[in-house]
């Protein structure tokens, strides 16, 4: 799924324009035992609280495709014979109203997910209008397509510091137990994914808040084993690790930062040309790269092969999981150095005194803890 089409589903979770009805869910202990089951008719609730389930399943939509959204892909064995799948099929097609579908799909949660902390688990039904214009030979025609989609959330809940308050009948101060506060969910998934703005059963929109953890149990509880990307965090030490492994000597100064303005190039270019498609980076793309900046052919290929064996020969990469465009950062153990986006050609390596030397253009402007100096 691209930008655009999470942003529209991310906007059907306004109070303006949502066709959710109800949220259903469930409370899990952290023995990984369901205490009780629910259902909430947005209708029956008042608005201030209506908005709040919203807003959290709005949540399901937020931070960056390849980092915080992943695009879970299935077989086509899983979609005819996994019984997980089945049962996340069975909520889909009932719109929630299978109980026995429900109650299963929250044991089976309940039994594979580990927590430290008690939570919750969301669910609500969507069925948005996709508008589309169809051509006869002779007319346009504006035309309505139906996706329906159900998303989940799993939120943990807090439980807050325990405090002193006065009590009027006491007339004295007493402790009062922390509450427990719903949070903004760790995992979350929509199904099926809306891809080309149509309904793609052999896809989900995956989230986790956490860029270090996407939470593989969640994922292979709802649809049995699938094959998550390396979290985007990790992705980044790998790739570091591939390039300097595979470049040795040749990983320079003078490469790492033109590789770094080669891609923030692509990044550029990618957002003036309006694509809604999202930009990857694959082995065979930054090679190229690496060639073009001067390193020998011989140490792009060995690249090609490390990326291979670290990610897959075919994975694709989103670059901002690879190289923090936009930001530049030298450092040394006694020094760093950030470099404002753009500027990059005002610090080189340069040898002086028979020694390896960072040499920044100054220029007009500098100052010293805020004082400006000569």
């Amino acid at each position: 799924m691209n930008e655009k089409e999470i942003g529209e589903l991310r906007r059907s979770f306004r109070r303006d324009k949502t066709t959710a009805t109800k949220v259903v869910g469930c409370f899990v202990n952290t023995s990984g035992n369901v205490i009780s089951t629910f259902e909430r008719s947005f209708g029956l609730c008042p608005e201030e609280e209506e908005e709040k389930y919203l807003a959290l399943f709005r949540r399901a939509f937020s931070g960056a495709p390849g980092k915080t959204l992943i695009d879970l892909s299935f077989s086509s064995e899983k979609v005819e014979k996994g019984e997980e799948y089945a049962l996340t099929k069975k909520l889909l097609d009932s719109a929630l109203g299978d109980k026995e579908a429900l109650n299963a799909f929250f044991r089976k949660i309940a039994g594979s997910v580990k927590s430290e902390e008690n939570y919750v688990l969301l669910l609500t039904h969507s069925a948005c209008d996709v508008p589309y214009r169809q051509n006869d030979g002779e007319k346009s025609e504006l035309r309505f397509d139906v996706f329906s989609f159900i998303t989940c959330l799993c939120c943990p809940m807090k439980t807050g510091k325990a405090r002193l308050i006065y009590d009027p009948t006491e007339k004295a101060l007493v402790n009062v137990p922390g509450e427990s506060t719903l949070c903004a969910p760790l995992r979350a998934f929509t199904f099926p994914a809306f891809d080309n703005r149509c309904a793609n059963l052999y896809g989900a929109l995956y989230y986790t808040a956490d860029a270090e953890d996407s939470g593989d149990d969640f994922a292979e509880a709802v649809f049995g084993k699938t094959e998550l990307p390396l979290p985007a965090a990790e992705q980044g030490r790998s790739f570091k690790t591939v390039l300097a492994e595979s470049l040795k000597e040749e990983c320079s100064f003078e490469v790492v930062k033109n590789l770094h303005l080669a891609i923030s190039g692509q990044v550029e270019e990618h957002k003036e040309q309006k694509d809604p498609e999202p930009l990857l980076l694959d082995r065979a793309s930054v090679g190229d790269l690496l060639s073009d900046c001067g390193v020998g052919e011989e140490k792009c290929a060995a690249f090609r092969e490390e990326y291979a064996k670290a990610f897959g020969a075919a994975t694709e990469l989103p670059p901002k999981n690879v190289d923090p465009v936009g930001k530049f950062e030298v450092r040394t153990p006694e020094i760093v150095i950030k470099v404002s986006k753009g500027s990059e050609h005002l610090i080189e390596k340069r040898e002086i005194d028979g020694k390896p030397r960072l040499v920044i253009d100054a220029g007009n402007g500098v100052t010293v803890n805020g004082l400006a100096v000569t």
